[in-house]
Protein backbone atom coordinates (compact mmCIF):
# COMPACT_ATOMS: atom_id res chain seq x y z
CA UNK A 1 0.00 0.00 0.00
CA UNK A 2 2.74 2.30 1.14
CA UNK A 3 4.19 1.99 -2.57
CA UNK A 4 1.33 2.56 -3.97
CA UNK A 5 0.97 5.81 -2.34
CA UNK A 6 4.34 7.14 -3.20
CA UNK A 7 4.10 5.92 -7.04
CA UNK A 8 0.86 8.16 -6.66
CA UNK A 9 2.63 10.82 -5.07
CA UNK A 10 5.41 10.59 -7.36
CA UNK A 11 2.95 11.04 -10.44
CA UNK A 12 1.55 14.12 -8.94
CA UNK A 13 4.83 15.48 -8.39
CA UNK A 14 6.10 14.87 -11.78
CA UNK A 15 3.06 16.17 -13.55
CA UNK A 16 2.91 19.27 -11.38
CA UNK A 17 6.73 19.93 -12.34
CA UNK A 18 5.76 19.07 -15.89
CA UNK A 19 3.06 22.01 -16.16
CA UNK A 20 5.45 24.22 -14.53
CA UNK A 21 8.33 23.58 -16.97
CA UNK A 22 5.72 24.43 -19.56
CA UNK A 23 4.19 27.61 -17.82
CA UNK A 24 7.93 28.83 -17.50
CA UNK A 25 8.80 27.76 -20.79
CA UNK A 26 5.43 30.08 -22.59
CA UNK A 27 6.33 32.91 -20.64
CA UNK A 28 9.63 32.99 -21.40
CA UNK A 29 9.09 33.18 -25.30
CA UNK A 30 6.43 35.99 -24.57
CA UNK A 31 9.15 37.75 -22.82
CA UNK A 32 11.75 37.26 -25.62
CA UNK A 33 8.48 37.94 -27.98
CA UNK A 34 7.94 41.02 -25.98
CA UNK A 35 11.42 42.33 -25.63
CA UNK A 36 11.49 42.02 -29.94
CA UNK A 37 8.63 44.35 -30.13
CA UNK A 38 8.47 48.01 -30.99
CA UNK A 39 8.08 49.75 -27.90
CA UNK A 40 4.49 51.13 -27.33
CA UNK A 41 5.49 54.77 -28.10
CA UNK A 42 6.60 53.89 -31.59
CA UNK A 43 3.74 52.71 -32.63
CA UNK A 44 1.00 54.63 -30.58
CA UNK A 45 2.24 57.99 -29.68
CA UNK A 46 0.32 58.79 -25.98
CA UNK A 47 -2.26 61.22 -25.90
CA UNK A 48 -1.65 64.05 -23.58
CA UNK A 49 -2.72 63.85 -19.96
CA UNK A 50 -5.78 66.49 -20.63
CA UNK A 51 -7.38 64.08 -22.97
CA UNK A 52 -7.41 61.30 -20.32
CA UNK A 53 -8.74 64.02 -17.58
CA UNK A 54 -11.44 65.42 -20.21
CA UNK A 55 -12.75 62.37 -20.67
CA UNK A 56 -12.87 61.42 -16.59
CA UNK A 57 -14.36 64.44 -16.14
CA UNK A 58 -17.30 64.08 -18.59
CA UNK A 59 -17.69 60.47 -17.92
CA UNK A 60 -18.46 61.83 -14.00
CA UNK A 61 -20.75 64.06 -15.28
CA UNK A 62 -22.68 61.11 -16.71
CA UNK A 63 -22.53 59.03 -13.49
CA UNK A 64 -23.73 61.68 -11.50
CA UNK A 65 -25.95 62.98 -13.67
CA UNK A 66 -27.49 59.82 -13.95
CA UNK A 67 -27.16 59.07 -10.07
CA UNK A 68 -29.44 62.30 -9.56
CA UNK A 69 -32.00 60.89 -11.75
CA UNK A 70 -32.06 57.43 -10.50
CA UNK A 71 -32.40 59.37 -6.73
CA UNK A 72 -34.98 61.03 -8.08
CA UNK A 73 -37.07 58.63 -9.54
CA UNK A 74 -36.58 56.69 -6.47
CA UNK A 75 -38.00 59.52 -4.36
CA UNK A 76 -41.31 59.59 -6.34
CA UNK A 77 -41.69 55.72 -5.84
CA UNK A 78 -41.05 56.00 -2.45
CA UNK A 79 -43.91 58.40 -2.09
CA UNK A 80 -46.27 56.48 -4.81
CA UNK A 81 -45.62 52.92 -3.39
CA UNK A 82 -46.85 53.93 0.44
CA UNK A 83 -50.06 55.40 -1.08
CA UNK A 84 -50.21 52.11 -3.56
CA UNK A 85 -50.04 49.72 -0.61
CA UNK A 86 -52.39 51.49 1.71
CA UNK A 87 -55.39 51.48 -1.25
CA UNK A 88 -54.58 48.11 -1.58
CA UNK A 89 -55.08 46.45 1.94
CA UNK A 90 -58.29 48.79 1.81
CA UNK A 91 -59.35 47.01 -1.16
CA UNK A 92 -58.56 43.66 0.41
CA UNK A 93 -60.33 44.80 3.80
CA UNK A 94 -63.48 45.27 2.44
Amino acid sequence: MVDAATAVQDQVLDTITTAQDATLKVLKGWTDTLSSAPSLSEVYPMPKMDTFYGFAEKLWATEKDFFVKLLEVATEAGKKVPDAAKKTAAAAAK
